[in-house]
């Protein structure tokens, strides 16, 4: 897993931890503005939904509509002791449908919000909200029963919601977890952030103002969430992960006077397409993006276009850039990667599933490696700007081919 995928898995706890800091202090706030803290969630939520809608994401949005149901939930008719029969009918059916929706809403597809499939998300949200005010209105008498049973609040001390509920918002957040893990879905880090701080306030809602500092601060992360997705989506290269072009142009900007420009290139690279095709191609991009990106002393990596890549040290000169940029070149020629034999595969159905459930090493497959070719500057009296010195390294990563590839030159 990539820094990039640990710090956005890792946001949300960030969050909490900072949420439930800044509630520490509230007492200390003069009366007005702890009344103020009452109403800011319905603004930061809205903003959080006037997003969602600007970026055309239904599942966001219906997300952030729950916490704002359940934020005028708990205002509105949560502020009582739990013993009270409908205040706790209302409370464990907020722990209990809340964690089933927001995993429906993980397996769900993204096809926007302005066409039917978005219209039906937020029509069934609806229907689920009048839902529950019908079954509370004729029916709480009777759940009240089978709540008290099931779900029994304050278990053990300092834990208000069920054992029950709770295991359901954990176990959410761990399946959402392991989503992002093998899918990369950003909107399971969405889900874990809307579970998690809508666990910590139902866990704690005896704690003053914990309703409202948690669920500003469920806003503050989704924002954050929505602003970096949309960085992301300008200024990141959707195959690598890498920063692209255009970050790498807005970085030679700002470059001082001593810094070191380096363009690799992966070579052959066309004729290993033609081999094996554009879809190990993209495999093989990803993995040498992956070996770029670990550079020591530093360096930034950029997908530069294509198979070509570009890493920039800034405030350093050629020879202490050099024998990082040799790590990444020596740690790529290493790399050996398993391919399928196409040629090999099963003719027909029934072979197939014979051959299917055996081990990878009992498989027909094929390893093949890459080299890069790596050219380096810096400026100088001949090159003194950032693009006259990306031109220089591309005239040296040329160097490099003709000496033979998969070596450095400057």
């Amino acid at each position: 897993m990539s820094w990039i995928s640990v710090r956005k898995l890792s946001s949300p706890v960030l969050f909490v931890v900072l949420a439930l800091l800044v509630r520490k202090h509230v007492d200390s706030l003069q009366p007005a503005y702890k009344d103020l803290l009452h109403y800011i969630p319905y603004l930061s939520l809205s903003i959080v939904i006037v997003l969602s809608v600007y970026y055309n994401r239904a599942r966001l949005l219906c997300a952030t509509l729950t916490l704002l149901f359940i934020f005028y939930l708990i205002q509105n008719y949560l502020q009582t002791t739990l013993s009270n029969q409908h205040t706790m009918l209302i409370y464990t059916t907020i722990s209990v449908l809340h964690p089933l929706y927001l995993l429906s809403l993980l397996f769900l597809p993204e096809r926007g919000l302005r066409n039917r499939h978005g219209m039906l998300l937020i029509a069934g949200l609806l229907g689920l909200c009048i839902g529950f005010w019908f079954v509370f209105n004729n029916y709480a008498l009777f759940l009240s029963e089978i709540v008290v049973q099931w779900f029994r609040v304050k278990p053990v001390s300092g834990l208000v919601l069920s054992f029950s509920a709770s295991a359901m918002y954990l176990l959410l957040i761990f399946i959402c977890g392991l989503v992002f893990y093998r899918q990369s879905d950003e909107f399971a880090i969405v889900i874990i952030s809307v579970a998690l701080f809508s666990f910590i306030t139902l866990a704690k809602l005896d704690l003053a103002y914990i309703s409202a500092v948690m669920f500003i601060g469920a806003s503050v992360s989704l924002i954050v969430g929505i602003l970096g997705s949309s960085y992301d989506m300008a200024y990141r290269d959707e195959l690598t992960g890498l920063l692209g072009r255009r970050a790498l142009n807005d970085r030679l900007k700002g470059l001082g006077r001593h810094y070191v420009i380096a363009m690799m290139d992966i070579d052959h690279f066309k004729k290993f397409n033609d081999t094996h095709g554009h879809d190990i191609g993209d495999e093989v991009l990803k993995m040498v993006a992956q070996q770029i990106a670990r550079v020591d002393g530093g360096g930034t990596a950029y997908r530069y276009g294509g198979e070509e890549f570009c890493v920039i040290f800034s405030n350093r000169d050629m020879e202490y850039a050099e024998p990082y940029l040799e790590d990444v070149r020596l740690d790529i020629q290493d790399y050996e990667m398993r391919l399928r034999n196409n040629a090999e595969r099963a003719k027909n159905g029934e072979e197939a599933k014979q051959r299917r459930g055996r081990r990878a090493r009992d498989r027909n497959t094929v390893r093949v490696s890459v080299t890069i070719s790596i050219g380096m500057a810096e400026p100088d009296e001949n090159n003194r700007k950032p693009d006259e010195v990306l031109k220089a390294a591309d005239q040296a990563l040329y160097k490099a081919k003709k000496k033979g590839r998969n070596c450095l030159a400057s």
